[in-house]
């Protein structure tokens, strides 16, 4: 069993002059010696879905695993082979992730089954699609590899429509609002590895940006589930680290941050109390979230002249 080594409480905000302070709490979930990683809320917040993987492994674990919440030693595989980035359908009946190392994507029962493709034989996938469900379940935003555009499938229709192309751009999306109007994007430069996030929009409108053009590396965007609040992965000093920001942009406080660093994936729970990532050693931990008091301490951060 791994040692606990996530230094996520007490942390130091030297440039406003505060000495440490303990702003959240955070559990280690999973101790497995194989990686875990990009865990996902399923939407009545009792189980979490994560991927898992050892290189050195051939008994056939590697995939997808169903961890209850309230019985961790009772996860269940639900899928063999090499499998990133699983999202939950909003009815809870699907999950859909990047497959065959990132060429495909494709979608299992929640209880497991044989995975199917479902995008249009035309559309390419390259490095990952990294995708994600629109809050009616009707539509999967993704990242199309020939063009490197931002797309969505429709279901009910097998359209493709893309939302967003820039020559030299990298969309990385991180979810939808919940009406559906806007997909929470990171724009990546390609060559700079710099990025700036984004509120893209679904129906052609003008799209929103957050934070400023292209200021650090940003990564696994996860929008709390009242709209309210933004976490990310960024990378600060080094390390890749999970912070927090108000959904309309501001400065943002550092929500976990660890020696071995690579902090990566975050995941609201539904009820927005906790949010499940992986770390560095590879397990899944939980932080508790009070988000009025995250939203009091971030306005006022905003709203402070230092």
């Amino acid at each position: 069993m791994k040692t606990p080594t996530l230094v996520v409480a007490a942390l130091v905000i030297c440039s406003m002059g505060l000495q440490a302070q303990e702003r959240f709490t955070a559990r280690q979930l999973t101790f497995k010696p194989a990686r875990e990683g990009f865990p996902t809320f399923s939407p009545d917040g009792k189980y979490i879905i994560c991927q898992q993987t050892d290189m050195n492994d051939t008994s056939g674990q590697n995939g997808l695993w169903k961890i209850p919440l309230n019985n961790v030693s009772g996860a269940k595989q639900i899928f063999s082979g090499v499998a990133e980035h699983p999202r939950w359908s909003p009815d809870g009946q699907l999950i859909v992730f990047d497959a065959d190392t990132g060429k495909s994507i494709k979608m299992i029962p929640a209880e497991g089954g044989e995975p199917i493709a479902f995008l249009p034989d035309t559309i390419q996938i390259m490095n990952g699609g990294l995708p994600c469900w629109s809050p009616d379940a009707k539509q999967i935003a993704f990242i199309e590899g020939s063009s490197i555009s931002l797309c969505v499938f429709n279901s009910r229709t097998g359209q493709v429509t893309s939302l967003y192309s820039e020559e030299g751009m990298l969309p990385l999306p991180g979810g939808w609002t919940s009406d559906g109007a806007y997909i929470l994007t990171a724009l990546m430069d390609r060559e700079t590895r710099k990025s700036s996030i984004w509120m893209i929009s679904t129906d052609g409108k003008e799209n929103k940006q957050i934070t400023g053009h292209h200021e650090k590396f940003y990564r696994y965007l996860a929008l709390s589930p009242d709209g309210t609040l933004l976490v990310y992965a960024a990378l600060e000093d080094g390390l890749l680290g999970l912070f927090i920001m108000l959904a309309e942009g501001g400065k943002s406080l550092p929500l976990a941050v660890s020696e071995q660093g690579h902090n990566d994936g975050p995941s609201w729970s539904p009820d927005g109390k906790m949010i499940a990532f992986s770390n560095g050693n590879g397990d899944i931990w939980i932080v508790d979230i009070d988000q009025a008091r995250v939203i009091k301490e971030l306005r006022e951060l905003n709203n402070s002249t230092f």
